[in-house]
């Protein structure tokens, strides 16, 4: 998404035009230029009392990449308001945040008034906290702003105040264990520990799902009992190399090399150092681990024994039970059972792009290259008989289409009515 705003997206009468400036950065940096129009939108859109007396400048990171500017909206005449018809729902989402995020870091601070109520009960201490808004500040930006939910509005009270009690409500709580990581938590704490960039944050999310080192459920990574077993070798075997001080201190020789203060050689030479007495130890006792393939239900058609699923670097993949006497391997198609409205020889296939897209084509490929980018259904168009495809959607049943882009049924969709 950040991409499609940064390459610029139609915009009416404007024409083509780049909403944000260059995203793969973790700059605080901003353009003198833009900060003195920032502070100009908000004197007239909001009042002087909301401009700090000077611009704000933040401080960049010592490990942060500053040849670009930090991500900000190429132009303040571009509200979300005039640019939500151009923009689909996740996209103007995405906007509105950066739009948010960059106003507000110009904005005056939040000012609040924190009070805290202990009452003497005798053998017992309870105690409130609460707090009241005497200006919002840059919190006026967001309609939505969320309060404190552990903190109340607490009625003015006096010192030495006489209390009576109204009720008593007993509440038991337990400890909980830290929460899973998130793609957003594990990203943080990799930028916190210095590990990473912003440009390799999304291949590391898709490396240790892919390798299935951990499954995704409910929106948090859940170690496998590869990634576990895998984890506790390394550490056991390579305990110099993979820990969170060596590879931060390695992204710090890294741009060592790039300002010319340092030789790869020099980088390299003390690396090796480390890694080969390491390496030469764990060849010499790291146990032999293997772990069982899950029955996939399939039969190997050179053996005949089970095919059982594995994970490779590139996936999961089909592969005999029977290995190494048998090396039978397959990839593994999802047949939706839908025979090919080009060929009619063939059936549809999901399939994946270069660039991870999931797309639908004939199982008869290089043969036949019908394909489709939206997912198909077994139901033929009654207008033009083209073969019918579904769009889910966020908000709202799914509903199905004609594939043919010239037939009056694929703008008109259908709802899909599930049984």
């Amino acid at each position: 998404l950040a991409q499609q705003l940064y390459e610029g997206l139609d915009m009416g009468d404007q024409g083509h035009v780049g909403l944000i400036t260059y995203m793969r950065t973790d700059s605080v940096r901003i353009n003198d230029d833009m900060v003195q129009a920032a502070r100009e939108f908000i004197t007239s859109n909001y009042g002087e009392e909301y401009i700090p007396d000077k611009p704000r400048v933040y401080k960049t990171k010592q490990t942060s990449q500053d040849a670009h500017e930090a991500i900000r909206p190429t132009s303040l005449e571009l509200t979300p308001y005039k640019v939500s018809e151009f923009l689909s729902r996740d996209q103007l989402r995405l906007y509105t945040l950066i739009w948010n995020r960059f106003l507000a870091s110009q904005m005056e601070s939040v000012e609040t008034e924190h009070m805290a109520i202990i009452i003497d009960s005798g053998r017992y201490e309870l105690r409130a906290a609460g707090y009241k808004v005497l200006f919002k500040g840059f919190t006026e930006l967001y309609e939505d702003d969320k309060k404190d939910k552990t903190l109340a509005e607490l009625p003015h009270i006096s010192a030495h105040t006489v209390v009576h009690n109204q009720a008593v409500t007993p509440q038991q709580h337990f400890t909980q264990p830290p929460a899973r990581y998130t793609e957003a938590s594990l990203i943080k704490t990799l930028e916190e520990k210095g590990i990473g960039r912003p440009s390799t944050y999304a291949p590391i999310m898709d490396t240790i799902q892919n390798r299935n080192y951990v499954e995704k459920k409910d929106k948090q990574f859940v170690p496998t009992e590869l990634g576990v077993i895998i984890v506790d070798l390394l550490k056991k075997y390579f305990a110099q190399i993979i820990n969170v001080g060596f590879t931060a201190h390695m992204e710090e020789e890294l741009d060592a090399i790039e300002q010319g203060k340092d030789t790869y050689r020099h980088v390299l030479q003390e690396f090796y150092d480390v890694f080969k007495p390491e390496m030469d130890e764990a060849e010499e006792k790291m146990e032999k681990v293997t772990i069982s393939g899950q029955d996939s239900g399939q039969v190997c058609e050179l053996c005949g024994a089970p095919m059982v699923y594995k994970f490779g670097r590139f996936g999961k993949f089909l592969a005999c039970s029977n290995f190494p006497e048998c090396r039978n391997t397959k990839a593994i198609v999802e047949d939706l059972g839908i025979t090919c409205p080009k060929c009619g020889k063939g059936t549809l296939i999901k399939r994946k792009s270069k660039r991870g897209r999931v797309f639908y084509g004939c199982s008869q490929y290089p043969e036949c290259d019908f394909v489709l980018w939206n997912q198909p259904v077994d139901k033929k168009c009654p207008l033009c008989g083209s073969i019918m495809i579904v769009k889910h959607y966020k908000k709202g049943p799914d509903k199905i289409f004609c594939s043919n882009a010239e037939c009056e049924n694929h703008k008109k969709g259908e709802v899909v009515h599930e049984e």
